[in-house]
């Protein structure tokens, strides 16, 4: 076994020990454990991606021209530091290796969370971490390195990861459950509520303190992960943001409407353009077509009386 596998896979055996142990002050090395081997496994692929004696071109963080022996251009490491994540999502897409960077980046977000703002982690967040490694871990290992996970990572290590991933999902259907409960108003806005995360720590695990709300606005949500209460004013936008990231992705490479656009009266990105309502204060469009030329109009048109932009300035021009 390569020396960057043998120590991935160390790195997540010892990541696994220090989350059985009893010790709550080793919360925190699991955390690390867990993450250094998954981002170690990342390498490793660089490294069998890398050219034959090439010092293991692709793990390296700076790459440089040299003249080889036959007096053609070759490219070489240059230095001896490592690369980071940016640069091995970066790689990654060039090379065409799959590798899932959201889960990879809340991970992240969530050891960070916990190493500069807290002196441990609950249950619920170590249980969140290692659901999220899980995934990670277990689809890199046999999609991209070709290895059975079980086998490479041992018994113990993968059937904690799994017994673990089983837990935090049955959390998660329970959370999803409640927040069902709630009458949403709109096929749209219950879209967007399984998107909710906590704003401190970026758990999943809201649950509604109360599904008996007559307004949204009432609404509020405890994380099971971190204790926090937020609002429903707190949580809304970047859930919008999270559920349409892929028709944003779409609209902004291949051209087209945006799905969301920043709502005219509570000024939260969050006004659904094919339903023409914003989902958090449930304004809608008081104007929407130019009186002059029967162009459709969107929220920032509203403060327009009934025109479009171009009719708008002209109106302005000839005042």
């Amino acid at each position: 076994m390569d020396t960057i596998l043998k120590n991935a896979v160390t790195s997540i055996q010892l990541g696994v020990e220090d989350y059985l142990s009893t010790d709550e002050r080793r919360s925190l090395s699991a955390m690390r454990n867990l993450t250094a081997g998954m981002l170690l496994l990342f390498k490793e692929k660089l490294r069998r991606l890398s050219p034959a004696d090439s010092d293991e071109m692709l793990v390296k963080a700076k790459i440089g021209p040299s003249i080889g022996a036959n007096g053609s251009l070759i490219m070489l490491a240059e230095g001896n530091k490592t690369v980071d994540v940016a640069q091995i999502q970066a790689r990654f897409k060039s090379l065409n290796v799959t590798a899932d960077f959201k889960r990879v980046n809340r991970i992240i977000d969530v050891r960070n969370e916990v190493e500069h703002y807290r002196t441990k982690s609950s249950p619920a967040q170590m249980r969140e971490l290692m659901a999220q490694c899980f995934l990670v871990i277990r689809d890199f290992i046999a999609l991209e390195l070709d290895e059975v996970p079980a086998q490479l990572l041992g018994s113990l290590t993968w059937e904690t990861l799994l017994d673990e991933h089983d837990v935090y999902e049955r959390e998660l259907a329970e959370t999803r459950a409640a927040l069902a409960m709630i009458d949403w108003k709109s096929d749209t806005l219950e879209r967007v509520s399984k998107h909710f995360a906590c704003p401190q720590c970026g758990s999943e695990l809201l649950r509604p303190t109360c599904t008996d709300i007559v307004v949204l606005h009432e609404l509020t949500l405890g994380c099971s992960a971190c204790g926090q209460e937020s609002t429903f004013d707190d949580v809304i936008e970047e859930a919008v943001e999270e559920c349409f990231h892929g028709e944003a992705y779409i609209a902004m490479t291949d051209g087209g409407e945006p799905p969301v656009a920043l709502c005219h009266s509570c000024c939260k990105h969050t006004f659904i353009l094919e339903d023409s309502q914003c989902v958090a204060c449930e304004e809608t469009l008081d104007y929407t077509v130019c009186e002059i030329c029967g162009a459709a109009l969107g929220p920032d048109d509203q403060d327009n009386n009934g025109l479009c932009g171009y009719h708008a300035w002209q109106a302005q021009r000839d005042d």
